[in-house]
């Protein structure tokens, strides 16, 4: 029976690498995930777990689970996306301690890499456009951040764009002026509505085409969790002693 449940907790990462892989494909396509995708991998990750007695430990199990909360609490805020809290929680589930390696924290940080290597970016190209940046008028919210959540584009470019969301928000009768937000909602219709404001105010020539905005595009967050899970999973526990005597 001992050797029979070893073998169960060898094979927990499989459905989650599965899932990953399949949601990470329909995230890269639409960036939209059904939640029933969610259920074979956390059922599985309970019964094994529960069988190997992991979630008798509340302190280890509320430890481990602090990164999937932190995204719920994102995701209440309109600021991540419901699947990006699902992942977690899959993630969660099938390894509901932090001992002897934190597998949940290492899959939130190293999800981390490619985002903040885009922040960077993003500095690198608005310190490019600085003349612009410097002359744009936010009505509402705040344009500093803009340097980091975004990137200047060409309005045209923007309407033709696909998973791309505007961050300057032109204000109809003033084109110099906008709204400056530091992300974008997850109600696609009211990011749509947005985007048809935007095509009406260039066909009404109130705007031009070939004018500046900032933009930021929808990441495949998914994506990010995937090979964040795959390094978290190859991390030598000998190597986080060193990190974390």
């Amino acid at each position: 029976m001992t050797l029979l449940l070893l073998l169960l907790e060898f094979t927990l990462p499989i459905p989650v690498l599965a899932t990953l892989v399949f949601a990470s494909i329909f995230d890269l396509k639409n960036r939209e995930v059904k939640e029933y995708l969610w259920i074979p991998a956390a059922v599985y990750s309970i019964i094994v777990n529960l069988l190997l007695g992991n979630y008798s430990d509340l302190l280890q199990l509320t430890l481990a689970s602090i990164p999937a909360l932190l995204v719920f609490v994102l995701a209440l805020l309109d600021m991540m996306g419901g699947a990006d809290f699902l992942a977690l929680l899959v993630v969660t589930l099938a390894h509901p301690t932090i001992s002897p390696k934190p597998i949940t924290y290492l899959t939130l940080i190293y999800s981390l890499i490619i985002p903040v290597v885009l922040i960077l970016r993003n500095l690198i190209i608005g310190l490019k456009y600085f003349r612009y940046y410097k002359s744009l008028k936010c009505v509402k919210g705040h344009k500093i951040p803009l340097l980091l959540l975004g990137r200047p584009n060409t309005v045209d470019s923007f309407l033709n764009s696909k998973f791309t969301y505007l961050l300057t928000i032109p204000v109809e009768h003033q084109s110099t002026l906008f709204e400056c937000r530091t992300s974008f909602s997850m109600d696609e219709a009211r990011e749509e509505k947005i985007k048809n404001n935007v095509m009406e105010l260039v066909n009404k020539n109130a705007l031009n085409p070939h004018d500046l905005v900032w933009v930021t595009p929808g990441l495949p967050q998914i994506t990010f969790y995937l090979f964040g899970y795959v390094l978290a999973l190859v991390t030598p526990v000998s190597l986080l002693h060193l990190i974390i005597p």
